[in-house]
């Protein structure tokens, strides 16, 4: 399959049967629970687990030939020493039918507090009650392109290392620091302690974030939030936004408008929008 040396080189033990059916159960949240452990599945995620957090990986699951396809993860592999597994490939379709290849458990990593995220953070997003798992998963995603400092979620989200989310991050929740289950209150009291402004993106804000951007680049009325500061964005639940949440303590409320017909825009969409915006402005306006 490979080169001697390369084959001697990796960490590698046979996987049992008991391993593999405990692996398969992590797609159950009450196993991801009792376990602490989760699945990193497909080789961009799990390329990103190896390179940025090595120390979580309790087991890496190949199937034959993967390593052949994609050398560069065999190489992250032989330098974090993690316990390589080769299975064939009946055996890795069971574990994951998205893993192409590759699969990894992984152990749940500590929580960082609310303080430690939001201190010298110029830019964060928090998610209210967002429970489809692949919103939370882009979310993440564009909070890790725009180089956001902070992905928060609050209880009632889909939980951040449910199978689907993480496939959906590609391996930006190896990037970004996250935290979930959270108050919003408690988000939000944080953030003005760190010295942030907290903008909630809503349908129906008194603020357009087109003339946020406007005042921000000096071409338009100001008096506004200014977008070009340090900014914790708080976007709702996919159906209901922020029906029965209470948003008294935000900075302000801004639209996004639509110009087109859509009645609303995806919660990940808005959200997107919301950290790109600001992320530019930040990095261009002096």
């Amino acid at each position: 399959m490979w080169e001697d040396e390369a084959m001697t080189s990796l960490r590698l033990k046979p996987a049992t049967r008991n391993q593999l059916q405990r692996a398969q159960k992590l797609h159950r949240r009450e196993q991801r629970t009792r376990h602490g452990q989760f699945l990193v599945e497909g080789p961009q995620a799990v390329r990103e687990v190896l390179a940025c957090e090595p120390g979580l990986i309790r087991d890496l699951y190949v199937s034959e030939g993967a390593f052949e396809r994609y050398p560069e993860i065999r190489e992250l592999a032989v330098s974090a020493g993690v316990w390589t597994h080769i299975v064939d490939d009946d055996a890795l379709r069971d574990l994951s039918g998205d893993g192409q290849g590759f699969v990894v458990v992984a152990e749940m990593p500590q929580q960082p507090t609310l303080e430690s995220l939001l201190a010298d953070t110029q830019l964060a997003i928090a998610a209210v009650g967002a429970s489809d798992p692949g919103n939370v998963g882009t979310i993440v995603r564009s909070a890790d392109a725009a180089g956001a400092g902070a992905v928060l979620l609050t209880k009632g989200c889909a939980e951040l290392t449910a199978p689907k989310v993480v496939r959906s991050t590609v391996g930006s929740l190896f990037h970004v620091p996250a935290a979930t289950n959270l108050d919003l209150a408690e988000i939000i009291a944080q953030a003005h302690a760190a010295g942030m402004q907290v903008l909630a993106a809503e349908g129906t804000g008194e603020w357009d974030l087109p003339a946020l951007v406007q005042a921000a680049y000096g071409a338009g009325v100001t008096g506004g939030p200014d977008i070009s500061r340090s900014t914790l964005w708080v976007v709702g639940n996919e159906a209901r936004g922020f029906d029965g949440v209470d948003l008294s303590e935000v900075d302000a409320k801004v639209a996004i408008p639509l110009y087109g017909q859509a009645e609303s825009l995806n919660v990940s969409v808005a959200a997107s929008i919301c950290l790109y915006t600001t992320a530019m402005a930040q990095r261009t306006v002096s």
